[in-house]
């Protein structure tokens, strides 16, 4: 009896390994890969708010620190304008790195394949010399 259940088990989790490991590629190019957009879009949205672009846009006009006179709505508005720039270069290449991670994330699969067959082929050559 003991014997059966070892037999029972191992043989449970055998199947249960490769059922696992032919759901990986599924799980990792659907769920994982929705999730791993849904987190970069995360990131860009909430460095956006953090920056608060649409703010500076919104008072782009409006002088700084209540100061009414001409001089210094001119400076206020060239800050604000400096501002603005600096904020949307920075959320943009945050954009770019969000986009170059989530494709990173779904060639590593295929490229840690290319290189594991890489290997054995260069072992089996070994081999055959």
């Amino acid at each position: 009896m003991i014997r059966s259940n070892a037999v029972l088990t191992l043989k449970a989790l055998a199947v249960d390994s490769v059922v696992a490991l032919l759901y990986f590629p599924v799980w990792w190019y659907t769920l994982g890969a929705a999730r791993v957009a849904a987190w970069g879009a995360g990131t860009v949205r909430n460095a956006g708010r953090s920056f608060g672009v649409r703010i500076w846009l919104k008072n782009l006009f409006k002088p700084m620190f209540g100061q009414h006179d001409f001089p210094s709505r001119i400076i206020s508005f060239f800050m604000r304008l400096v501002m603005i720039f600096y904020y949307s270069l920075v959320l943009l290449l945050l954009t770019v790195l969000m986009i170059a991670l989530f494709l990173l994330w779904l060639a590593a699969p295929a490229f840690f394949a290319w290189q594991f067959a890489v290997q054995i082929v260069g072992i089996l050559k070994t081999a055959q010399a």
